[in-house]
Parts: C-alpha cells; sequence; structure tokens
C-alpha cells in the first residue's frame, strides 16, 4: 500500500486511497473528484459552523451518502453518486473535520457527528425524506439518524456495515484481531503532529509545515485549492483525530429496542474481503470465525425490518468500488419502495 503525507482528507482511510487508485486511471479519478471541490451545497449551523454536503440530481426521498471511517466523501462515492442522481437527489456527506465540514473542539464520536448531521438537516436546506446509505462505520451513523429521526427516514442501504458493539464482537470471538493502541498509527501520529506544528508556527509567526498540506496527484487542483484554508486550522487534524482514535463508536451505536417496521431496507454484505499481508495463521483462523459473526450480525440488521434483506456480494469491503451498480441498484430498489409506500 502506498503511503500519502498527513492532509485533510481520509488520513486513516490511506488503504481506501490506494484500492481506489488501482481500480480506475488517475485521470478518471482525478476527473470524478471535480464536484466535490465545491462547497456550494454545505449547510450552515445555528452556531456558525459549516457542514460539507455535496449533491447532485433532483427529485424525492433525498440519498444521503455517508461513508466510512476516515474516509472524504469524495473518494467514497464519486463513482456512484452521479449514476444514482438519475433517479433521485443525492447528497454525499463529510463528518465534522473532514471535506468543507467544520471541525470543533471536544470529543468526537458517531453520536456528535450524527448529531451534525441532524443539525445540518434540520435546516431545511437538504429537504427530506431521507434514504440513508452508509459504508461500513457510516452504517452506525445512518442507523442513529434514524432511531432519531424516524419520520424523516424511509429507506437504508448499509454497505458493508460496521455493526453495534462490534468491538465486543471481536474480543469475544477474534481477539487477535484487536486494533490495539490506535494513537500509535502513523496515521494519527501524523495529525497529531500537523495540529501542534500548524499552532506552534502561528505563535511564531511562520509559515504552518507544508508537509500537512500535501495531496495526491489524482486530486483535480480545483479540489485542492478548495481545501487550502481548511487544513491550515489545527482544529481539522485535532477534530479528525479524535474521531479516528476513539473506542466507543460500536457502544453508542447499540439499540436494543431499535425497530424500523416496514422500512426498505438493504444489507450489503461483502463475502471478499482480503485479509492484511503478513497476518499470522492464528489471526487468519481468527479472522474467518469473526467473518462469520459479522455475517450473523448483518442478517440482525436486515431484520430491524419487515422488508429487510441482506444480499451477499463477492467483492471487497469497497463495494462501492469494486462493484458499484450493486450499491447503485440497491438505492434505486430502496428509493422506489419508498416512493410506493408514500404514493408517490
Amino acid at each position: 500500500m502506498g503511503s500519502l503525507k498527513p492532509t485533510i482528507v481520509a488520513l486513516a482511510a490511506l488503504a481506501s486511497v490506494a484500492a481506489q487508485a488501482q481500480q480506475v486511471s488517475p485521470d478518471q479519478l482525478r476527473e470524478s473528484l471535480v464536484p466535490y471541490a465545491s462547497s456550494a451545497d454545505s449547510v450552515t449551523l445555528p452556531d456558525g459552523r459549516k457542514v460539507g454536503f455535496t449533491c447532485m440530481g433532483e427529485g424525492s426521498p433525498t440519498v444521503i451518502l455517508i461513508a466510512g471511517m476516515g474516509d472524504f466523501a469524495g473518494m467514497a462515492w464519486a463513482n456512484v453518486q452521479p449514476e444514482m442522481a438519475k433517479t433521485t437527489k443525492v447528497c454525499a456527506w463529510d463528518r465534522p473535520g473532514w471535506g468543507f465540514s467544520d471541525g470543533a473542539e471536544g470529543r468526537h464520536t458517531v453520536a456528535s457527528s450524527t448529531a451534525a448531521l441532524e443539525a445540518a438537516l434540520a435546516t431545511g436546506a437538504i429537504p427530506g425524506p431521507y434514504v440513508m446509505v452508509g459504508h461500513s462505520l457510516g452504517g452506525l451513523e445512518s442507523l442513529l439518524l434514524a432511531d432519531r429521526r424516524p419520520d424523516a427516514v424511509v429507506g437504508m442501504v448499509l454497505v458493508d456495515p460496521s455493526v453495534p458493539n462490534q468491538d465486543r464482537l471481536v474480543e469475544q470471538v477474534s481477539p487477535a484481531l484487536g486494533a490495539g493502541n490506535p494513537e500509535e498509527q502513523p496515521a494519527i501520529r501524523g495529525l497529531r503532529q500537523c495540529a501542534a506544528g500548524i499552532r506552534q508556527a502561528a505563535d511564531r509567526g511562520e509559515e504552518p509545515p507544508s508537509q500537512c498540506f500535501a495531496y495526491p496527484p489524482y486530486f483535480p487542483p480545483a479540489l485542492s485549492a478548495a481545501f487550502a484554508a481548511k487544513v491550515r486550522n489545527p482544529i481539522q487534524y485535532e477534530t479528525q483525530a479524535s474521531f479516528l482514535t476513539n473506542t466507543d463508536h460500536f457502544a453508542l451505536a447499540a439499540n436494543p429496542v431499535r425497530n424500523y417496521g416496514d422500512m426498505p431496507l438493504v444489507v450489503l454484505t461483502a463475502t471478499g474481503r482480503a485479509p492484511p499481508s503478513g497476518e499470522t495463521a492464528d489471526a487468519q483462523a481468527q479472522r474467518a470465525v469473526f467473518t462469520q459473526a459479522l455475517d450473523r450480525a448483518h442478517d440482525e440488521l436486515a431484520a430491524l425490518s419487515s422488508r429487510g434483506r441482506k444480499i451477499p456480494v463477492g467483492a471487497g469491503h469497497y463495494i462501492q468500488r469494486s462493484k458499484p451498480q450493486v450499491v447503485i441498484d440497491a438505492v434505486e430498489t430502496v428509493v422506489t419502495e419508498a416512493r410506493a409506500a408514500a404514493g408517490n
């Protein structure tokens, strides 16, 4: 896997960036990211914070795309959002600290990020009702928003989602797969160093460290320029680091009484996840056990609705990259069902 210098985008998602870059040419990837250079769809919260959205298409319900942990919306959804937008209005959203979304002081979890999304939608700038589409950890925020706004969420597609209490599941069936101390990860150290370096440079009246503002070569110039102001704010890095190192996400998403009635719901489960290179035989055996447990947990997610269904997909974790049509079709199906339920 290649590496990137620390930037405001997907610091902990370097594997995602590398995987995506391998499946399309740099020119194709660069072109697909151009729409994400605009902050025109950003929403201002009552407290003055900006929450970044990139919207395409027209129609109702509005699809809200939520990327996985550490992903910038454009890298997660650029190759599927335009096609989805032929069916209805589709808005890709960035968590606080990523893309055009302002960071903030304090502790960041899926609960706080969902609250920011909920507040942005409450402004009316992105009209409902909504179909939530969450990849990986974004599945937890999709669940939480549907819990909080059952009146507004009329459908859901979960793309190889994380599951509530997943950390406990790992401890129970595959402890060898535990992530260890997240603060020791190079990407997290890079975020901390950039935040500290920018603050120190400001105190000395110097230019901030340039290595914090490097972008991959397939970023279009407009996107790099658009992020230029954001990446000079240390709070962006601190917000990302807080979210990426928080260990409470999975517990916060747990809800023993969650029930979505007959809401259209599709869970896409990847059946071709590749193990990390160099993994020990013991870890490989435990990974197989965890995969089975996660598969059962995906069954439980699908069972949250009487119309829920799980669809196995022969792909890796980033189904939207390797099998994009599967995700596009699932979203179109849920949108169609939601329209029918509303009598549209």
